[in-house]
């Protein structure tokens, strides 16, 4: 295990370093769209990306006085938090590392990009309803933890929605299996309220802005 350690220490100061090592620094044309939305608010101009991360940005700029630095942060601290929380937790310790160890979760945690919060929340979503699945105790917490980090990666990127077409679909296909099931009624409950969280961004989404997703906004240059 004391390698895993070593290894995650490593995994956490690579991170944080890497965009030092090149030209633009982790920071393209999404990320300078994240920056404008989130010196937009309160009050967002566009709704061509969720807001989930520009709040975050906005809040963590309050203490850094800089875009940049406030996606460093946010990805040091996402990183970090999965870490100890996997650590901790005793949950896949071992393979939490080496997915931060390999290519996919690199990437995500390269630059002021959503890609970040949205592997940070799934994360976390996979823990609730691995709890929700596995665990005969607290069904009805864990699948409300489940139904709040569902709706926070909806509220960072809008492909959040096929993890809950998915989840959906699972439980239609498999229902009179999963009716018998302790779980049954609790993943009815996930269903439900990260259905109303989704259905209600939208709806604000829909009646501040004129469209759903941003959808005509999409192609443009920006």
């Amino acid at each position: 295990m004391l390698k895993y350690k070593i290894l995650a220490v490593i995994i956490v100061v690579v991170y944080f370093f890497q965009t030092f090592f090149i030209s633009f620094g982790g920071i393209g044309a999404d990320s300078l769209s994240y920056f404008g939305i989130a010196a937009d608010l309160p009050h967002p101009e566009t709704n061509l990306f969720p807001l989930g991360y520009p709040i975050m940005l906005r809040m963590v700029h309050f203490l850094s006085q800089d875009y940049f630095w406030a996606s460093k942060i946010l990805n040091g601290l996402f990183s970090v938090i999965i870490l100890l929380f996997s650590y901790y937790k005793k949950f896949y310790f071992r393979e939490t590392v080496l997915l931060f160890a390999g290519k996919t979760f690199y990437f995500a945690f390269f630059g002021a990009m959503s890609e970040g919060p949205f592997i940070f929340f799934m994360y976390f979503l996979f823990y609730f309803l691995h709890q929700l699945f596995s665990e005969n105790k607290n069904l009805y917490i864990n699948a409300v933890g489940a139904s709040v980090v569902m709706i926070c990666i909806f509220f960072t990127r809008y492909s959040g929605i096929y993890i809950y077409a998915a989840v959906a679909l699972f439980a239609f296909l498999f229902f009179f299996k999963l009716k018998e099931k302790p779980y049954s009624k609790a993943l009815l409950l996930f269903l439900v309220i990260s259905g109303l969280g989704i259905g209600g961004y939208l709806l604000f989404n829909y009646l501040h802005f004129g469209s759903f997703t941003g959808e005509g906004l999409r192609g443009e240059s920006r």
